[in-house]
This record gives structure tokens, C-alpha cells and sequence, in this order.
């Protein structure tokens, strides 16, 4: 009903890029095209499953099928990408519309055991990272994430063997590539967290993580200025009980706090909006019941004011151009049919498509 985020050895995740970060790479489709949204068919792990590209009017441009044994999906720039079975597939937007996912790397270098755990992609679509996952016998886990991109030779920029974590890349921000620091194991009912382990800015240059998050303050976004947003408290993950509290960290200065109304125990989605002082924020009281409540609003990072969204069961996924927001209903939320929207905030919302799970824009 709800996404579930297991953080054990033998689930993946869907890597949504956010923000733009990373060199130029190859992108043959012209600048001036219309946006397209990538949302997925059906909930991931779904068989057959594919990844549709629509128009912010609504209209399909490509239907690109999904391999069976996809274990994570992400798009950014003009790239899609999906990765499972030993092998990277992808496809880039033209000036006509992509049909199928071709192979561009295999990436079962690391043993025919290993998973993939996080694929993200850099938003102007010139890298990509992904981690690969191997369990020994002892219990311990190596994680290794690879960098890789358009006529570049893939590379592990960081290495690591630990027992009951593993590395993988979460999202590539505004700010940069973050990496999550996941404890293994952990799922159940899950609104919006995206990580239930401690968050780092890696250096994609000498494979250095500079700590961001703590295990207590689960990570939504890194702004271009450095500033981070996190959600502490709550009964999700390590945290237990309340108050709910949304925390706007500047890289210098004081923290800005917004605490939740009693009675919500969960919230995430807290983007930043590329051309103002806007945070998308989503909450609930996650009450597991047939048909959860969802409020969405704007917070304001500078003083935290709240602006109540004219949207009801929406859960942000991204900014689009015209300082409107990208958003998903998967089954299960109150508020109307399952689907992707489009929230305007002056205005209102638009259904682009009833495939239920918004991966991001492109």
C-alpha cells in the first residue's frame, strides 16, 4: 500500500535525482525541449513494469520497458537509467522519443552475488553513481560505489567492509552526490524517509565523506549553498516518539525548526526550491489505516513559516520549472485517485498520469 524502504541486503532502492550538480555531459536533445516527467508504471518490483515519460500537459512520450530483474531505477538530465542482473541500461532523450532501455555497462565486476543499491544520476545527466553490494560469510558486508558517465571507464571511489551497514549513494543534490550510511534490515511502514542511517557529501574526486546527517535527523535535501534539511523525531527508524520536527540547517548559523502539530508521527519530502526560499514539506499521522492522510505545505527556510499547498494526499518528489511541484499519490493515500500531479501553488494541482510513482524530471 505504502512504499516500504528495506534497508536489508536483498532490497534496492530507486535512486531521484534532485537538484543540479556535475559537469556538462553528452545531451544531444536541444535545451529549449519541453520538460518531461519520468514516473514509474507500477510500484517497483513489479513484474512487468515499465518507466513512462509524460509532458507536464499530460501527454505520453515513451513507454520504456523495464527489465524483470531491474533492482533500482533514476533518471537525470536527459538520461534514464536502470540497473539489475550485472548490467547498466539506459537511454538518452533525443530529438525523437527513446523506445527501449539499451545495455551500457556491466557492472557484475564485483562478484555474481552483488546487488545494487542505489543508482542516482547527476541532473544534468553527465554521471552516474551506484553502489554494489556483496555479504561474506562472516556476516560483513562490502559496499563499493562506482562512478561512472558517458565515455568514462567506471571507477570505485569509495570501498568499505563493515558489519550490518553498507554505503549507497541517496541522492545527487543541488549540493552534490550524498551518500546514506544504511543499517540493514530495517522496513515497515514508511511514508517519506529516505534513509535510516547517518548522510555524508562525498568527494567524487578523492572518495572523501563529509558528514552531513546524523542517524537522529533523517535526511530529505542538500542545497546549492550548502544548507541541509532533515527530519528529527517521530516513531520511525531509530527515532521514537515526538515531537516531529523539520530542521533547516544553513552552512553557517543557527538551525531553523519547524515543530509539527501533535498527532503527526511522520513527514519527509522537504525539497529546496531552486529559485526561492521555498521547502516542500509532506506529513501524516501514519496510522497504517486503508486510506492515510496526507498534508502538504511550503516552508519558508528563512524564519519557518508554513504555507498550506492546495493539494490534499500529494507527496513531493521535485521542483518543476515556474516554481510548481512535482508530485505522487501511490495507492493507499486519502485525497483521491492514485497518480502523478502537478501542484501549482496559486492554483491548484493537475493529474499528469495515472502511473502512481513520480521518479523526477528531465
Amino acid at each position: 500500500m505504502i512504499v516500504a524502504l528495506a534497508a536489508g541486503v536483498l532490497a534496492a532502492g530507486c535512486g531521484q535525482p534532485r537538484g543540479a550538480s556535475g559537469p556538462a555531459g553528452p545531451v544531444s536533445r536541444s535545451a529549449q525541449a519541453a520538460p518531461l516527467v519520468a514516473v514509474l508504471e507500477a510500484p517497483f518490483g513489479s513484474v512487468p513494469n515499465a518507466i513512462r515519460l509524460v509532458g507536464l500537459d499530460g501527454v505520453e512520450a515513451a513507454r520504456l520497458p523495464l527489465p524483470d530483474d531491474a533492482e533500482a531505477v533514476a533518471v537525470g538530465g536527459h538520461r534514464v537509467l536502470a540497473a539489475g542482473g550485472g548490467r547498466l541500461l539506459g537511454t538518452e532523450l533525443g530529438t525523437t522519443a527513446p523506445t527501449a532501455l539499451s545495455p551500457i555497462e556491466t557492472v557484475a565486476s564485483d562478484g555474481p552475488d552483488a546487488l545494487v543499491r542505489g543508482l542516482v544520476v547527476s541532473p544534468d545527466g553527465g554521471r552516474w553513481l551506484f553502489a554494489t553490494v556483496v555479504q561474506h560469510d562472516d556476516g560483513t558486508l562490502t559496499s563499493r560505489i562506482h562512478l561512472g558517465g558517458p565515455g568514462l571507464a567506471d571507477r570505485v571511489v569509495v570501498e568499505r567492509t563493515a558489519a550490518g551497514r553498507a554505503l549507497e549513494p541517496l541522492a545527487w543534490t543541488a549540493g552534490g552526490a550524498v551518500v546514506g550510511d544504511e543499517p540493514v534490515g530495517i522496513g515497515g511502514y514508511v511514508l517519506f524517509r529516505r534513509t535510516f542511517g547517518s548522510t555524508s557529501l562525498l568527494n567524487l574526486d578523492t572518495g572523501a565523506l563529509r558528514p552531513l546527517t546524523g542517524a537522529d535527523c533523517a535526511f530529505s535535501d542538500l542545497a546549492a549553498d550548502g544548507a541541509v534539511a532533515c527530519i528529527a523525531g517521530g516513531r520511525e527508524g531509530p527515532n521514537s516518539g515526538g515531537p516531529l520536527v523539520l530542521r533547516i540547517q544553513p552552512a553557517a548559523g543557527p538551525a531553523v525548526e519547524v515543530r509539527l502539530p501533535a498527532g503527526i508521527q511522520q513527514a519527509g519530502a522537504a525539497y529546496f526550491s531552486p529559485s526561492g526560499p521555498w521547502v516542500t514539506l509532506a506529513s501524516s499521522p501514519a496510522t497504517a489505516e486503508a486510506s492515510e492522510p496526507v498534508t502538504d505545505a511550503l516552508v519558508d527556510r528563512r524564519d519557518g513559516s508554513v504555507r498550506p499547498l492546495p493539494a490534499s494526499g500529494l507527496i513531493p518528489v521535485a521542483w518543476l520549472p515556474g516554481d510548481r511541484v512535482l508530485a505522487d499519490r501511490p495507492s493507499g493515500i486519502e485525497g483521491g485517485d492514485p497518480g502523478t500531479w502537478m501542484i501549482t501553488p496559486s492554483a491548484g494541482s493537475t493529474r499528469l498520469s495515472t502511473a502512481p510513482l513520480a521518479l523526477g524530471l528531465l
